[in-house]
């Protein structure tokens, strides 16, 4: 597992620093972000690579859609 972990830790680490990119982080949460990585057990670093890969959901995606809401008249 030795060569495969620390090429797929390599992966993870280039992934991580596109969401850092991507997520407009600075430089402590980058920091943070590479120590959490490099603490991640190898058995674990395939799942990470696979969220870290997956489109992030944001607001937008959830929010309901809005609808023109008829003009109201007083009666």
């Amino acid at each position: 597992m030795g060569e495969t972990a620390a090429e797929l830790r390599r992966e993870v680490l280039l992934a991580a620093r596109e969401r850092c990119d991507a997520m407009q982080d600075g430089p402590a949460a980058r920091e943070q972000m590479k120590r959490d990585v490099l603490d991640t057990p190898a058995e674990l670093l395939a799942d990470l690579l696979a969220a870290l890969t997956t489109a992030p959901a944001t607001r937008a995606d959830l929010a309901l859609p809005s609808f023109p809401q008829p003009e109201r008249t007083n009666p």
